[in-house]
């Protein structure tokens, strides 16, 4: 399969809509993301199966933060929208076989239950939860690109693109929670781990606007 280029607009809906994903973040200037490109692409091409993504931290370096690369290359592996798999360093073909056959080979009820138990934590709150606290007056951040944004939102929601989240953090009140919501409840999630790490409080929207909409609820244009 050939190799996809990543963007903060494609990587939600590749990473959710495919079984298995992989990710290689990298850029031009590293060494060892050149030595590991052909071993990754030729991996692409024996693994129809597996979508094969690649992230260029030059160019997408909000995605990068949001990911939290920190050294590159970095792998990441995704299965059925959860991310499995996370380490830094470029990786021997039989090293990145032994990771292939690892997300292939997992129990993926035992997974989906496990990120059950994660989610029930404060900073993850459902569609009812939300509607109470947005009745309440919260402070709701939509994180999606422009156009989505203008389609329809959550009425009062304030707009900050994921991709510009880590430069306008200042913007963003401090003595309350933030309410994130995305599309789907993807990339909220990331921007919430994001905040989290800045020492905001915030907590991410489950099934998010689409959600939202999907009960008849008023959306703002």
């Amino acid at each position: 399969m050939p190799l996809q280029d990543l963007t903060t607009a494609s990587f939600e809906e590749t990473v959710t809509g495919n079984d298995i994903v992989l990710v290689d973040f990298w850029a031009d200037w590293c060494g060892p993301c050149r030595q590991f490109a052909p071993v990754y692409e030729k991996a692409a091409g024996a693994n129809d199966d597996i979508v094969f993504g690649k992230v260029d931290t030059e160019a997408e370096r909000e995605l990068a933060a949001m990911a939290q690369i920190t050294s590159i290359p970095t792998l990441m592996a995704f299965r059925e929208g959860v991310l499995v798999f996370s380490q830094p360093g470029a990786l021997p073909p039989a090293g990145l076989q032994q990771v292939i056959d690892g997300v292939r080979g997992l129990d993926m009820e035992d997974v989906h239950r496990q990120v059950a138990a994660q989610q029930q934590h404060p900073e993850e709150v459902d569609l009812d939860t939300f509607a109470a606290r947005h009745a309440e007056g919260g402070f709701v951040l939509d994180v999606r690109e422009a156009d989505e944004y203008a389609a329809g939102h959550v009425p009062g929601a304030v707009h900050v693109p994921m991709n510009e989240v880590p430069s306008r953090v200042a913007e963003l009140p401090t003595d309350q929670q933030l309410l994130v919501i995305c599309q789907v409840g993807g990339r909220s999630r990331q921007v919430v781990q994001f905040l989290q790490a800045q020492g905001l409080d915030a907590a991410n929207v489950s099934d998010g606007t689409g959600g939202w909409a999907a009960r008849g609820w008023p959306l703002e244009r």
